[in-house]
């Protein structure tokens, strides 16, 4: 699977960072809520994960509130920094870019999740981990309006089927560099 990908990154990756960013449009007119006072956290890439650079810049320069989540690996649960465009980032044991431990924390409403499989029903396949998981499921028990969980991907990473269970968190969209796909969750 992550081969797959890698081959799709090098042949597509660069072109698709401005396709998302009309598909988050499109997104957004069909109902994806990211107003004013919404806080949206997206990833930093690693290696052949779909780049959300520039769409992190995109949303920066709405005026939307943008973090990027931590590693918290004592419980798997991710918590969320603010990031802003320059902020200078370090590099984690996992390879991972997260921002200084002095940046504000911050709880999002939306959620950018990678991933390297999705179904057409919403359940994605992650790098095994389980932190997005595990965030995802408690932030949707805890909080009185749930957490929205948007997967980017490229449109080959859709697959017929991924495996999963009970401690899988669904997505509610994916966007693609072609699509746009509300799940009913």
């Amino acid at each position: 699977m992550r081969g797959a990908r890698t081959s799709i990154h090098r042949r597509i990756g660069p072109t698709v960072a401005t396709k998302i960013i009309d598909q988050l449009k499109i997104a957004r007119g069909l109902g994806l809520e990211i107003g004013e006072n919404t806080v949206v956290s997206a990833y930093w890439p690693v290696r052949d994960e779909l780049d959300t650079r520039f769409l992190l810049q995109a949303l920066h320069e709405d005026g939307i509130q943008c973090a990027l989540p931590v590693v918290d690996s004592k419980d798997k649960m991710l918590i969320f920094r603010e990031w802003r465009p320059g902020d200078v980032l370090k590099e984690t044991s996992f390879g991972l870019a997260e921002p200084a431990e002095d940046k504000p924390c911050l709880v999002p409403n939306v959620l950018l999740v990678p991933l390297l499989a999705v179904d057409r029903e919403g359940n994605r396949l992650g790098y095994g981990g389980g932190y997005y998981d595990f965030t995802l499921l408690k932030f949707r028990l805890q909080r009185e309006r749930p957490v929205i969980a948007v997967g980017l991907a490229y449109e080959a990473q859709i697959t017929s089927n991924v495996p999963h269970d009970l401690s899988d968190a669904k997505l509610d969209w994916l966007i693609t560099e072609t699509h746009v796909i509300q799940f009913n969750s």
